[in-house]
């Protein structure tokens, strides 16, 4: 896209719209594709992220619920 593009300028030697236009509209659309994976990507992450701290709530939780029930039961006998 745009390194086709400085080639072309540096060939022909003058940047007109007809040189620019072809590999600034490829870098536009490929910006744009990228964009369109990024995106929900992130989305994508961002909840799987979220349900990983929920979860690891959830055990530590459970893990001290245990160890307190087990401090009861077997040492104040």
């Amino acid at each position: 896209g745009v390194m086709s593009t400085f080639g072309h300028i540096a060939q022909s030697g003058s940047a007109s719209l007809t040189t620019m236009a072809p590999g600034v509209a490829a870098a536009l659309i490929t910006t744009v594709a990228g964009l369109l994976v990024a995106i929900p990507s992130m989305f994508g992450y961002n909840w799987l992220v979220h349900n990983l701290r929920v979860l690891t709530v959830e055990l530590d939780n459970f893990a001290q619920d245990l160890v307190s029930k087990m401090e009861t039961e077997y040492l104040e006998e």
